[in-house]
């Protein structure tokens, strides 16, 4: 089982979480796209840790790649706006692990298209990972419900609409 994750190395992103999670999940592949001012602070405890399961790719061009590549996606953001790489997993249909932040919570149906956990609750985002891992249903289940959710409320079209009416009506 392939997990990913796409976020800018920035404390916001809550990497070292994703670094936790993995040190419980042996058997589970971790990716994460990105870089920024904390790629070698995390890569350095990766290899401090031994963590042979999580794997840095740097910044990466056709992220789709990869996401198709992926089985679940994980957020461990310390907040968000409009978590631009959430919908853009929710799009081709992977299941959301995500941490229970302003964003993600308004994106994510919990339970339906993803799984939310509390900040630093590294026991339930293993174990909401454990769950989907074991269970191809529910995967596809969840990732069908998260590329439902985004094309109902998250599409571009939808979003451009929504945002002209606005314009239109101040």
């Amino acid at each position: 089982i392939s997990v990913i994750s796409i976020c800018r190395f920035v404390s916001q992103k809550n990497i070292k979480e994703i670094l936790n999670i993995a040190l419980k999940l042996p058997n589970l592949n971790f990716s994460v796209i990105g870089d920024g001012p904390l790629w070698q602070n995390i890569n350095s405890l990766i290899t401090k840790n031994n963590l042979n399961n999580i794997s840095l790719l740097g910044e990466r061009k056709n992220i789709f790649k990869y996401l198709y590549a992926s089985d679940i996606y994980l957020s461990t953001s310390l907040y968000e706006g409009l978590p631009l790489s959430i919908l853009e997993a929710m799009s081709i249909g992977l299941p959301i692990v995500a941490s229970n932040v302003t964003g993600n919570s308004d994106t994510i149906e919990n339970g339906k298209s993803g799984f939310l956990y509390e900040i630093n609750d590294i026991k339930s985002a293993v174990y909401y990972l454990k769950k989907l891992s074991v269970n191809n249903d529910l995967i596809r289940k969840m990732g069908y419900a998260a590329y439902q959710r985004q094309r109902k409320v998250f599409s571009e079209n939808l979003m451009v609409t929504n945002y002209n009416n606005l314009y239109k009506s101040i």
